[in-house]
């Protein structure tokens, strides 16, 4: 008898850790910034905690053309392709695609608007699987 009690609670533990090594949940956050002709690089650091997984943008508010893309926090030359987004954009697009897990990223933007700068906003998404 004294065996299933401690066998019972040494399950109940181990479906509690079990359940905990499900798969990552997709992070979402509100971005914002100002952009400038030259490259503006925003230093909030993302980490990517599902292997594989993607990042994707939308731009809710914006008065400009603006290119977007990510790079890593602390090093700038480690960067993704620019996304073009166009003034009257309004769907999520694609920043970059499997991204090994433990990956911080950061954002970086540029728009040609000559002198002075521009505000924008939208919708982050990574630890997307698709």
């Amino acid at each position: 008898m004294k065996k299933s009690r401690i066998l019972v609670p040494a399950a109940a533990a181990m479906a509690a850790v079990i359940g905990f090594a499900g798969p990552a949940q997709a992070a979402t956050a509100s971005v914002s910034g100002t952009v400038k002709s030259t490259t503006t690089y925003y230093t909030t650091a993302r980490t990517i905690s599902a292997g594989g997984s993607n990042i994707y943008l939308k731009i809710n508010a914006r008065s400009v053309d603006m290119k977007v893309f990510w790079y890593k926090c602390g090093d700038r030359s480690v960067r993704g392709q620019s996304v073009h987004f166009a003034a009257h954009d309004t769907g999520r697009k694609r920043l970059g695609t499997n991204f090994a897990a433990g990956t911080s990223f950061c954002l970086g933007a540029a728009a040609d608007i000559g002198e002075g700068s521009r505000t924008w906003s939208g919708k982050l998404d990574w630890n997307v699987s698709s």
